[in-house]
């Protein structure tokens, strides 16, 4: 007999289920955050060494060795370097998600999915060519376990590219890189859900931004919960933030080139 294909409905309940488990896990990372940031909690964990007394500090002094470590760089690279960078982790974790919210569907939608993320793995390449980085690719998710943990595994540079991109380019632009991926991964359980499903890794967002120079207002509205807003609602303002810090990133590309002459 043939093989029954699977319907859409059948589909999107698979992908459902799985965004719904990923988003999960978000959560009880953000709860764990919430605990450890209780003031109580806080200054028990300081006491005994665990938790630096100024974390926002910490990270601000970081930032400014990474900006310092990359200045010579950003003098020499060609017009739009931030923005490469940027969009190559954006396309890539949209492709990442995109393609392993079906990992566990029909191999036929598994394909589909393949097959829309293509122009993804495009638009990276040609922003990987941009800033020197020859061949690249997203992280594959063949089972629910891979795919709960796809931000995870960026941020551990599963393959490597995080690193090759400090050495060929900056550490600057290996944050910039890092915060697309986190970005593209939310924007793709944002778009493919109409905004039914969004909570975003507050975590790694606020990290990478603030050592790629992102200024707070922005990644800020890039982190915010959804609360008492219509899946619509929840789409639009995710790609408004997403527009605003696109915008900032250019002008600093500007701002660079500019600088250089």
């Amino acid at each position: 007999m043939p093989q029954r294909r699977p319907t859409l409905g059948e589909t999107w309940r698979v992908l459902a289920y799985t965004l719904a488990i990923a988003l999960a896990f978000i959560a009880l990372e953000r709860m764990q955050l919430a605990v450890f940031s209780m003031p109580g909690t806080a200054k028990l964990l300081q006491g005994i060494g665990l938790l630096d007394a100024k974390p926002q500090d910490a990270l601000q002094e970081q930032a400014a060795q990474v900006a310092a470590a990359s200045r010579e760089a950003l003098q020499r690279l060609p017009r739009g370097h931030r923005m490469a960078a940027l969009r190559l982790g954006f396309e890539l974790g949209y492709a990442s998600q995109a393609v392993g919210g079906y990992a566990t569907a029909q191999p036929e939608a598994q394909a589909a999915a393949r097959r829309r993320a293509q122009a993804r793995l495009q638009a990276a390449s040609e922003h990987a060519r941009l800033l020197g980085l020859g061949e690249v690719d997203m992280l594959e998710a063949r089972n629910l376990k891979q795919f709960v943990e796809l931000g995870q595994r960026y941020e551990r540079d599963e393959n490597g590219l995080a690193a090759r991109i400090e050495q060929t380019v900056s550490p600057m632009h290996r944050h910039l890189y890092l915060l697309g991926a986190q970005l593209g991964g939310e924007a793709g359980r944002v778009e493919d859900s109409g905004g039914r499903f969004a909570l975003p890794p507050a975590t790694p967002i606020r990290r990478n931004a603030v050592l790629a120079g992102i200024d707070e207002s922005l990644w800020q509205a890039l982190i915010v919960e959804p609360r008492d807003e219509t899946p619509a609602m929840v789409l639009a303002r995710y790609r408004q933030a997403i527009d605003a810090l696109m915008s900032e990133v250019a002008r600093l590309d500007a701002q660079d080139t500019a600088s250089a002459r």
